[in-house]
């Protein structure tokens, strides 16, 4: 797991804490700054210890591997804003607020960091985290998260949207070896969740494939919900027919869940190599226990006009009894 970036050092402290001045930001922009809790993905036993491989649901571990995938892309951003704004603002007036400038790292760091908020007329913010290199005062800065956020009146109440730009840091910040972009917009209420996530060629690492996916999170108070995403892949690849058929599927997920934790994933290929086959679509369902052991697994294939195939694994369908149905992702 992913933690704070070293940056945040005693000089860095030193440096947001000023002269020791009493923050005097507005309580309102402090309430409004972006918060991790309200758009982290949690899945059910997220933090329990897992089983043994071959007891654990692997669907269930798809699905908490990619929300903490996405988790880890995003918060780490939302982190460094909530432990900045505990300090005290360089800047602020009735509308506007600017911590920093600073130099992350100490003398390591190629650039210098700041982090903007604006008030607007509809009472609404505009946010922005933002770099310039460190050895040129004529340069701009520039953006790398921003985001736009409807407070509601309430730290329970808010919406809002959410870019981050891996390119633009990794243009001056010679630290930064991710690329792509991350765009999120998320409606929180009172714990209830509703995300969507966006990948646009992001690569974790210079070396890493891109990747291009989208995801939608929903979450009630109680602890239930689902996550659906989608992405492109060789449904072939590791297989004897790879070579043969190296197009790139549309894959579809929905995994839905219970407070208790038990639940399903459902999966729904279709395109490319598959239609060139003659297939109309590849689906697969698999429930878990609240032990996250599977307890039911199904592979259907869509071959017109004959009637779909169906190859049970193990189990019974009516081993779902919270989800007994196929459902397929709302993106």
């Amino acid at each position: 797991m992913k933690t704070i970036p070293t940056f945040f050092t005693l000089a860095l402290i030193a440096s947001l804490w000023g002269c020791q001045q009493e923050n005097t930001v507005s309580e309102k922009f402090l309430q409004a700054a972006p918060k991790s809790y309200m758009v982290q993905l949690v899945v059910p036993g997220n933090e329990k210890n897992l089983k043994a491989l071959g007891d654990v649901a692997e669907s269930y571990r798809t699905t908490v591997q990619v929300t903490r995938d996405v988790n880890t892309a995003v918060l780490n951003w939302l982190l460094w804003v909530e432990t900045i704004v505990k300090y005290p603002a360089s800047e602020w007036d009735d509308t506007s607020s600017t911590w920093g400038p600073w130099e992350p790292d100490d003398g390591l760091s190629s650039v210098l960091y700041r982090f903007r908020m604006w008030l607007n007329a509809d009472d609404s913010f505009d946010y922005a985290f933002e770099i310039r290199p460190k050895n040129d005062a004529s340069a701009a800065f520039v953006a790398v998260y921003n985001g736009h956020v409807n407070p509601g009146g309430l730290p329970t109440l808010n919406t809002g949207t959410m870019t981050f730009d891996f390119d633009a840091a990794a243009q001056y910040d010679y630290a930064v070896d991710s690329a792509g972009t991350i765009s999120v917009a998320y409606d929180y209420i009172a714990g209830q969740k509703d995300i969507a996530v966006t990948f646009d060629q992001w690569k974790e690492h210079a070396a890493s494939l891109p990747v291009t996916a989208n995801y939608h999170y929903v979450a009630t108070a109680g602890g239930d919900g689902h996550f659906d995403f989608e992405t492109w892949a060789d449904v072939h690849a590791g297989t004897e027919e790879a070579a043969q058929y190296p197009g790139i599927e549309h894959w579809q997920l929905r995994s839905r869940w219970t407070p208790d934790g038990d639940g399903r994933t459902d999966v729904l290929v279709t395109g490319e190599d598959l239609t060139t086959q003659g297939v109309e679509d590849f689906r697969q369902s698999e429930c878990w226990d609240n032990a996250f052991s599977s307890t039911f697994l199904t592979r259907l294939v869509t071959i017109p006009p004959d009637p779909v195939l169906e190859e049970v694994q193990w189990g019974a369908e009516e081993a779902c009894s919270s989800f007994p149905a196929f459902s397929s992702p709302e993106l």
